[in-house]
Parts: C-alpha cells; structure tokens; sequence
C-alpha cells in the first residue's frame, strides 16, 4: 500500500515537472521562467525521491 502510494506520489510530482515545462515552453515570459526554476527542481527533486523509496521497499 505504501509502495502504490509512493509511486503515485512521484508520478503526479513529475507530471506537474512536465507542466513547469510546458508553460516555460509555450508562455515563455520572465514570470515562466522564474517560477520554473523555484518550482522544477522541488517537484523533481520529491518526485525522484518517491521514486527511489518505493524501488528500496521493493527490494525489501
């Protein structure tokens, strides 16, 4: 149940990464790009985190 959790936490959080990069793409403006550098590496950061929690309790 954690392991489903955990993967689905990290999918959402790399969704909004392609979101972030998406917007700095097509809207691309000074307020874009800066948002997209404070907000891409937190949610790339936990998404690949999750990621690598739930591989560890697989291995388990």
């Amino acid at each position: 149940m954690k392991q489903t959790l955990l993967v689905t936490g990290a999918t959402f959080a790399l969704i909004v990464v392609g979101l972030v990069i998406y917007f700095l793409v097509a809207y691309l403006s000074m307020l874009t790009f800066a948002l997209s550098f404070m907000i891409f590496p937190v949610f790339l950061i936990v998404g690949l985190g999750f990621f690598k929690l739930a591989r560890n309790r697989a291995a388990k």
